[in-house]
């Protein structure tokens, strides 16, 4: 099975609302606060953006207001296009201006999560993480300490997303395992395993301009996928435009997170 993904920045969404749906501009205008305003507006852009390039690959797309993502019964979100819903797995993140969506094949559990490098208390990690983590964590440089911290945690918040439920089950439920942490250069995927229960999900992480990505699934995925969407899409006064995907050229990454 193979997974992709797409990101994007605030910078890339359109200031007009053309490429919303009926739906949408109604959810967008109940959304008081200006921060959470952009951020939403981020993350439908980068989903769609996200699904258009995935399914339509090499060739025009049907304008953006016609896709949708509504949450779920658990709150994650669902993808619908023309009000049916999508054969597909989705998963979103935003932080700090940049948003992050990854998909997969219809069955597939799939959780990404996109978080700042940042101080984290020792009562964080007590609340928080594992012994094992905890341990991990001790045991790491004090300066590479905040960026372990923080992929333990965005490790813990994409299976949490992968298995439906969010933060409503308890962190310390899960268990991320890295590797390869300080011995790659930054921005490159390296791989990721994060066990709960009887399931482990695999998958990738990376860090670039201080923030960090995580994207993880089961089946445990063979490659991910970079999805590349046209800047001209931003745009096209009909919300539509080209949008050219992963087949055939994507960058991807092996099993093992090598580019």
């Amino acid at each position: 099975m193979d997974v992709y993904w797409l990101e994007q920045s605030v910078d890339d969404v359109p200031l007009e609302d053309w490429w919303l749906s009926g739906n949408e501009r109604t959810r967008l205008t109940g959304l008081r606060f200006p921060k959470r305003r952009a951020d939403w507006r981020l993350g439908r852009w980068t989903a769609k953006c996200a699904l258009a390039a995935y399914l339509e690959p090499a060739g025009e797309c049907a304008p953006l207001a016609e896709w949708e993502l509504r949450p779920g019964p658990l709150g994650a979100p669902e993808a619908f296009f023309h009000q049916r819903p999508m054969a597909l797995a989705i998963s979103l993140s935003h932080s700090h201006g940049r948003a992050l969506c990854a998909v997969a094949p219809p069955g597939a559990e799939i959780g990404c999560d996109l978080e700042a490098v940042e101080p984290r208390s020792a009562a964080f990690l007590a609340d928080y993480f594992t012994v094992e983590e905890r341990l991990l964590a001790d045991r790491a440089p004090p300066a590479n300490r905040d960026r372990l911290v923080t992929l333990l945690w965005s490790a813990k918040e994409s299976a949490l997303k992968a298995l439906g439920c969010g933060l409503r089950l308890d962190t310390r439920s899960v268990h991320g395992v890295p590797t390869g942490f300080g011995a790659a250069p930054a921005g490159q995927w390296r791989a990721l395993s994060v066990a709960t229960g009887a399931t482990t999900y695999g998958g990738w992480w990376r860090e670039a301009r201080h923030i960090v990505r995580t994207v993880v699934a089961e089946p445990p995925p063979l490659r991910l996928l970079a999805l590349r969407a046209d800047p001209a899409l931003a745009a096209a006064p009909d919300g539509a435009a080209h949008l050219w995907g992963s087949h055939p050229a994507a960058a991807c990454c092996d099993a093992r997170g090598e580019a």
